[in-house]
């Protein structure tokens, strides 16, 4: 009988393994569940007429929402659909106002997978090409396509693109954590127009006092090109005007990271996004988190983690009663006095382990 090569041996182990890997992969995907509760602390309107809206999250493919609890005290209240996108959000709707400080909480149990490409029902790829009113397409988007040689070929050049052009910081003053090392540094310049990190705070200073949104924060993606710092909302905001500038839909994800602990406090929102290949499905990306976590920047083109909670899907908002005509993001409350809106309120985000 012919001998076997021991090499032939490792090449069939070395075949089993990396073949067997893929579906290893795919069926060590993650799930996880724990309660969230949403709490907004309204102070007295003096009887003068409050409205309200809070983003209502829901089930899809890849999380599962259930359990859902809604304290609204005495106010009216309804629960209403954003129709382009598909959202749900309660909206309070109280001429009376109230007296008292109130409190408004919702919570809800979530199961949520990590998860790679996903083909969601009854989503239109083609409802997501169009520009933004901070998303802009084409213009200066299709000048750093050129002269960067991007294409919808290759979307992973465009994630590393926007991660290496991009830093994570969100500085207010010279005395913010942000505007020091490791986020940034004294002698870097950062975005297309080379701007120090004193220019930055000045930008956000600019911005506050006159209302304004060339800042990091608001998800501008004509900011994040020019300045090349900020949160969450700025890179994947860069990252959709550069993919539907080339045709590629993509979508815009808002939610919450949650933490590993059993429980605890939620500081702020957190917001991811998702591209589409026809026949694949849409395949999600993080790329602030690539980018705060350098080892993990492969994993975050493709996969996002169980540990979060989608909110919201989309941009540029028309919510029933609001004064104005597109809200921008959605995640947190938005409340308007006599159709003022206003900052009268305190709002927290908490979550349990299941």
């Amino acid at each position: 009988m012919k001998k076997i090569s021991p090499m032939f041996y490792v090449a069939i182990v070395c075949f089993i393994i990396i073949n067997g890997c893929i579906n290893v992969e795919t069926s060590q995907l993650q799930s996880r569940s724990f309660q969230f509760i949403y709490e907004v602390t309204i102070e007295s309107t003096e009887g003068e007429k409050i409205e309200l809206w809070i983003p209502i999250p829901q089930s899809n493919e890849v999380q599962t929402i259930s359990n859902l609890k809604l304290n609204t005290g005495d106010f009216k209240y309804s629960i209403e659909n954003e129709k382009f996108h598909g959202n749900k959000y309660l909206y309070i709707n109280d001429e009376g106002g109230t007296f008292n400080i109130t409190k408004v909480s919702m919570v809800f149990d979530v199961t949520r997978k990590e998860h790679q490409n996903v083909n969601y029902e009854n989503v239109n790829s083609r409802n997501y090409l169009a520009s933004y009113t901070m998303v802009p397409i084409g213009g200066v988007f299709n000048e750093i396509i050129s002269k960067n040689s991007l294409s919808k070929s290759n979307i992973r050049k465009i994630y590393d693109y926007v991660l290496e052009g991009m830093h994570y910081g969100k500085p207010k003053s010279i005395d913010d954590k942000y505007f020091k090392e490791p986020w940034l540094s004294a002698t870097k310049k950062y975005g297309m127009k080379q701007v120090r990190r004193e220019n930055i705070v000045d930008l956000y200073k600019k911005a506050e006092k006159e209302n304004g949104n060339y800042t990091f924060g608001n998800g501008n993606a004509i900011y994040a090109c020019d300045i090349g710092v900020g949160n969450c909302t700025d890179y994947h905001s860069y990252f959709m005007s550069l993919d539907r500038t080339m045709g590629i839909p993509t979508r815009f994800h808002m939610g919450f990271s949650i933490p590993s602990g059993e429980n605890g406090k939620i500081d702020g929102y957190h917001c991811w996004a998702d591209y589409y290949i026809e026949n694949e499905g849409w395949h999600p990306v993080d790329i602030s988190e690539g980018d705060k976590l350098p080892s993990r920047k492969d994993y975050f083109f493709g996969t996002v983690c169980q540990n979060r909670v989608e909110m919201v899907v989309g941009r540029d908002f028309i919510l029933k009663g609001y004064e104005l005509e597109t809200i921008n993001l959605f995640i947190y409350p938005i409340m308007e006095i006599n159709d003022e809106k206003s900052s009268a309120f305190n709002k927290s985000f908490h979550y349990k382990s299941l």
